[in-house]
């Protein structure tokens, strides 16, 4: 089946087929300007009625890449495509791939550029596909990994969840063989990237030097591994389902997991369905070596210890007979400051601010978590210093913060975050776990301050 019939029946199966816009992430290369030409030839003879577009994104890492956005811009306009264009300034950063690096910025810059509710095609192909089939094989990559590259995937893009944005892979069953005989027979010009033939690269020297030998043996090799990692990708999809059925019976508050239903299940069950936990939250799975330590360290660990696994920017911690996983807490803050009558008092890093407000009546006291009397002392604000003691609100004894954390069930790693307001040395009130617990006051006149406390999104 030819290029052009391939698209054409893929246009009218869904996703394709109630599309109002597609636009097409045009590099200049072959595979994306044949993409390109076709669904323009396909709307012009067929009159279709979606509306089309393309996107170039300048990565500025060739000598060339102002003469690609210029060919590409040129293209657009001899077909009449509407055209977009964004450059990019790529900071690499110690231990970091230069090629995730540019991947991930390209995808945030067409998620920024193509409108709501539109298709962005892309023009990986069969061979791209085989390319990345065995570059998952040689990493001992699972049926998630061997899957490859997905057809179709929706994002949400930003913070308020509105933009959604859909990607299509539309030349995954065609070969490179039949784009460049396309390209050829309607005498298509493309650019060709010289980093292509670093073999320095993996995918380049996969492409470069061991592939042209398996396909000269194998010449179906790439439909034939195309078709296993549909495959993977089906039977990814039904462990997925099973994980979701698991993952009902074991979830708990503040999305954790409870321990002792983990440990019901089989080794290998409990390692997928802790992966497929990470991945809702858009956490890299950690290697086999880690999760063959999750059990013996985390789980089995005495009853009184606060067992650590970290691996990369992520730890597994147990709390209370449930397993969480946080990002590597920074080092602890220490911090003490007086209130001088400020309105505004800002917290170091991330622990958000302060707001007082001067009152001469309780009116709209419902609306602050704290009230104090300024007449009776200053007010010290402090991170740190847990060994204070406290007597809580009904409370009939005084005893350390830290205690207190054991028994307001605070994990630990949250308890370096609880800030502190005392008066005259005594503890007004502690702020930790998104609560203010306050102690006994007896207010001696209407003339208060109220207290509010912001923390920023994180």
């Amino acid at each position: 089946m030819s290029v052009s019939n391939i698209i054409q029946q893929q246009l009218g199966l869904e996703p394709l087929a109630k599309a109002k816009h597609l636009v097409v992430a045009y590099s200049g290369g072959v595979d994306s300007h044949v993409l390109l030409h076709v669904l323009h030839s396909l709307k012009v003879s067929e009159g279709y009625d979606f509306e089309l577009s393309a996107i170039h994104i300048h990565h500025g890492l060739s000598e060339n890449a102002d003469t690609w956005q210029q060919h590409c811009q040129q293209v657009c306009q001899q077909l009449n495509i509407p055209f977009q264009t964004a450059n990019l300034v790529l900071e690499l950063k110690p231990r970091q791939s230069l090629e995730a690096l540019a991947r991930d910025m390209r995808y945030q810059k067409l998620q920024e550029l193509a409108p709501v509710y539109s298709q962005v095609l892309l023009g990986q192909h069969q061979d791209d596909q085989l390319e990345t089939f065995l570059l998952q094989l040689k990493r001992g990559a699972g049926p998630k990994g061997l899957s490859g590259m997905s057809r179709a995937w929706s994002v949400k893009t930003d913070a308020t969840q509105y933009k959604q944005l859909s990607y299509y892979r539309p030349l995954l069953d065609v070969s490179r063989q039949d784009i460049l005989a396309y390209a050829q027979l309607h005498h298509l010009k493309w650019v060709e990237d010289e980093s292509n033939q670093d073999v320095q690269f993996e995918r380049n020297f996969l492409r470069q030097r061991v592939l042209p030998v398996m396909q000269e043996r194998w010449p179906t090799l790439a439909r034939t591994v195309s078709r296993s990692a549909s495959l993977c990708a089906e039977q990814q999809a039904l462990l997925e389902e099973s994980c979701e059925e698991k993952l009902q019976g074991l979830r708990s508050g503040e999305n954790s997991l409870d321990i002792s239903g983990l440990q019901l299940l089989s080794q290998a069950w409990m390692h997928q369905v802790v992966r497929y936990w990470l991945n809702q939250q858009g956490i890299q799975s950690p290697s086999m070596a880690v999760l063959n330590r999750l059990k013996p360290e985390v789980f089995e660990a005495k009853d009184d210890a606060t067992p650590i696994l970290q691996w990369q920017g992520w730890q597994f911690r147990r709390f209370d007979q449930l397993l969480f996983v946080i990002a590597v807490p920074a080092a602890k803050v220490d911090f003490k400051q007086r209130w001088q009558g400020e309105k505004l008092i800002s917290l170091p890093d991330d622990f958000g601010e302060l707001e007082f407000i001067h009152v001469s009546s309780a009116e709209g006291i419902d609306n602050y978590q704290l009230r104090f009397d300024p007449n009776l002392g200053p007010i010290d604000i402090r991170i740190g210093g847990y060994s204070a003691k406290f007597k809580p609100q009904i409370s009939p004894h005084s005893k350390p913060i830290k205690q207190w954390f054991k028994q307001w069930k605070i994990p630990p790693w949250k308890r370096d975050k609880a800030i502190i307001l005392s008066q005259n040395d005594s503890v007004l009130s502690v702020f930790c776990d998104n609560q203010w617990r306050h102690a006994e006051q007896q207010l001696e006149s209407s003339d208060i301050t109220l207290v509010k406390h912001t923390i920023p999104d994180y």
